[in-house]
């Protein structure tokens, strides 16, 4: 057997500058025998002659005195500057040894102490492991990210080649899928595609910080083992496994988790408010916290707040944006030994104003709901609706408008279904309310059928940056929507019930959220005398009821469809619906200060999703629609890392598409080569849950798995035991105290014997 390779290097190098006062002892001396001038005395001369017999002796005890204070200078000095040392076994067996080690790449292994990252430690050691190797050793080494990739395989025997290749490893900006990489060594150690036989010997090297997310699926429940924890026990029994903890304990981190707009449609007409919400991860809070707003690059205001350990803190910020167009935010808050998580990035667009498509069923049945979104029609008003009625909605483009608004309207054929399908999946909003025009056989044959002709790639379809419009083809066939329909229930009878007051149900739905502690706003004493009852389909994935009526019965339903969403009225959004019997209107509501704050927190939610398709996570694809009016020249994307790159272009049936994939980096994503009009911005940002540096529990591993905790690792005995590093301050300082004792009690007989 060969032995272990030893390595040594120190914490705080920074302090070894000291040891040149170890010199200190032997100049004093020195300096002290020159100190004084000699001169005859005739009384010394008989001294002198008795001393003379015992120079030697006295000068070897001053060399010994010397010697022990120099020491004691420089243990006090070593010790200080941190020194460790490193046992790394390579070759523990006489036989070559296959090594598969698996390097655990997420964002946490940023995290810096002292000088250097978790993962520069984890490459260090695992790139010395390699190098310090037997010569007939092969290395199998794989990398654990989102998607995990062997790096070094099939097994390579070249060693500074296979070092080489982990020095050069970067940290991904993700999290690892462990899973997935543990399935590599598992294939790697049965040689599964490998036409070169390897060693029978095998060991298995994990370098982690183990963090909390990246182990979670470690940890088996109570009805099943867990698929990771009995994969790794797999392994464990086809060869020695060791888990090298990299991390720190009982780490604190900062990090932005949130960055939104609060309005959904952005125009250069008034101020917009943007939330920000950091959290400090750990035990440890973080007072005084900087945070700055950065607008097209440019910082533009910052605030101060204090971050509670373990909790949130929110911000508030307001701009005004000059123009219209795609424009790029971010925040970014004081940096700490974790700095990746601490900027979180916003794509806008910023449109002249925001349309509105209002299809009336009858006359004067979209009169109330034009007036709500734009009270005296002002050119100038941010909303602008556009009131059609029924028989010109087939020939309007709905790609120019933000949402469309039936009111009243009878039924829609299949090709208006289709259209309206075709629209909300791009990012539209769509509201209807209903009335006594309303055919509900119509409308519940698109509750339980709005079935595709086509099912296609819903990246198709893309809202533009013009004018709040969306880009849709009326060519364009309908998604396959399995869990959604146009209208999110079945429409019941009409029900002749007089009833007073909406019940916000705790005010839970974005819808209703505003009206809390606003009971003057008239929610409360909304009038509803006819409404046509709305019954929710058993299976109510993406439904929900924002607002109901006193006996319970849902008046306002929303549900998703596609990119877009669907609102639902069970009554009338005017007078104009009237009972046969009394002659009476179905509601007064649009009459009653509530019905103009909830026509437009309904607008608000309906357009709602429109920004969030320009908000895109690390390792999510970009794709989008290349205008007609664009030249054959290849669209290309600015990457965070301001190197362009192409995208990918292809033909469908709606016309040329690009895609872009490579989105490794947090930051934004410019498209450039489009027309001045449709160039657009994506932000594309961390997964903040990879923030959360908490540590999984090791004790919940399989027994046969090592684990070595780098920060206070003990002996190594055994060949899963790979590394190990032990610190010397500790014996430096004792040995320090020790040689203090000695040195006093050896002066102290020294100078009893020249007595």
């Amino acid at each position: 057997m060969q032995s272990p390779l030893l390595a040594f290097g120190f914490g705080n190098i920074a302090m070894l500058g000291w040891l040149a006062t170890a010199a200190a002892p032997l100049v004093i001396h020195l300096w002290s025998r020159h100190r004084f001038r000699e001169a005859p005395w005739a009384a010394m001369q008989f001294l002198l002659a008795a001393l003379r017999k015992n120079s030697r002796r006295m000068q070897l005890q001053q060399w010994i005195l010397l010697a022990i204070r120099t020491l004691i200078i420089l243990l006090v000095v070593l010790a200080v500057a941190e020194p460790y040392g490193e046992r790394i076994l390579a070759g523990g067996a006489a036989a070559p040894t296959h090594r598969i080690l698996l390097l655990d790449s997420s964002y946490s292994m940023a995290y810096r102490t002292s000088d250097t990252t978790a993962f520069a430690r984890a490459k260090r050691m695992a790139a010395r492991l390699v190098r310090e190797s037997r010569a007939g050793d092969v290395f199998t080494v794989i990398r654990l990210a989102t998607q995990a990739e062997e790096i070094v395989g099939p097994p390579v025997i070249d060693h500074a080649a296979v070092a080489e290749q982990i020095e050069s490893l970067k940290e991904s900006q993700s999290s690892a899928n462990l899973r997935a990489g543990l399935a590599l060594a598992q294939s790697a150690l049965t040689q599964a595609g490998s036409s070169r036989p390897t060693p029978a010997q095998k060991e298995v090297v994990i370098f982690s910080d183990l963090q909390r997310l990246t182990w979670a699926d470690i940890q088996s429940r109570a009805d099943r083992k867990s698929e990771v924890a009995e994969l790794l026990q797999s392994i464990a029994k086809q060869a020695p496994v060791a888990i090298i903890d990299v991390g720190q304990p009982q780490a604190s981190n900062l990090a932005v988790t949130r960055f939104e707009a609060a309005e959904p449609l952005i125009t250069p007409s008034r101020e917009t408010t943007f939330h920000v919400v950091l959290h400090q991860f750990g035990t440890a809070p973080r007072p005084k916290c900087r945070v700055e707003l950065l607008v097209d690059g440019t910082p533009v205001t910052e605030q101060t707040v204090d971050v509670p350990a373990g909790g949130d803190a929110t911000l508030t910020f307001s701009h005004r944006f000059a123009t219209a167009g795609s424009h790029s935010l971010a925040v970014r808050a004081t940096g700490d030994a974790l700095k990746i998580d601490n900027t979180r990035w916003l794509a806008v667009q910023v449109i002249p104003e925001v349309r509105v498509l209002c299809v009336a069923g009858a006359p004067n049945a979209a009169k109330y709901v034009a007036d709500a979104l734009n009270p005296g029609t002002k050119s100038d008003a941010p909303l602008q609706p556009k009131v059609i009625n029924e028989g010109e909605f087939a020939d309007t483009a709905l790609a120019e408008y933000a949402c469309v608004v039936l009111c009243n309207v009878a039924q829609l054929t299949a090709n208006e279904a289709a259209r309206l399908a075709r629209y909300a999946d791009a990012g539209g909003g769509v509201i209807i309310f209903l009335g006594d025009r309303v055919d509900g056989a119509s409308y519940n044959a698109l509750a339980i059928a709005t079935k595709p002709v086509q099912k296609i790639d819903s990246k198709s379809s893309s809202p533009s940056s013009a004018g709040g419009s969306l880009a849709l083809d009326p060519s364009h066939p309908v998604l396959d929507f399995s869990h959604s329909a146009l209208i999110p229930a079945h429409l019941g009878p009409v029900v002749a019930n007089q009833q007073f007051g909406l019940d916000p149900l705790d005010y839970r739905h974005p819808i209703v959220a505003p009206f809390r502690g606003r009971e003057r706003a008239g929610l409360l004493t909304t009038p509803v005398t006819r409404y046509i009852r709305l019954q929710l389909p058993p299976d109510q994935t993406g439904i929900e009821t924002a607002a109901a009526l006193p006996n319970g019965d849902p008046f306002i339903v929303t549900s998703a469809l596609g990119r877009g969403r669907v609102v639902l009225v069970a009554t009338d959004g005017s007078v104009s619906s009237v009972d046969p019997q009394s002659g009476e209107p179905w509601t007064i509501w649009p009459t009653w200060p509530s019905f103009l704050p909830l026509v437009r927190e309904m607008l608000s939610y309906a357009v709602g999703s429109q920004q969030s398709r320009w908000q895109q996570q690390v390792g999510t694809p970009l794709a989008g629609r290349v205008p007609d009016s664009t030249s054959a020249a290849q669209p290309q994307v600015r990457r965070p890392d301001d190197r362009l790159a192409a995208v990918a272009t292809h033909n469908t049936s709606t016309g040329r598409e690009w895609s872009y994939s490579d989105t490794d980096l947090a930051g934004i994503y410019a498209i450039q080569g489009l027309p001045a009009e449709q160039s657009q911005q994506f932000a594309v940002n961390l997964d903040t849950t990879e923030s959360d540096l908490a540590k999984a529990d090791a004790s919940q591993f399989p027994q046969e798995v090592k684990v070595k905790d780098n920060w206070q690792i003990g002996p190594s005995r055994q060949t899963a035991d790979l590394l190990t590093q032990s610190s010397w301050n500790q014996p430096l300082l004792w040995s320090t105290l020790a040689l203090l004792f000695v040195e006093a009690f050896l002066a102290w007989l020294f100078g009893r014997g020249e007595l």
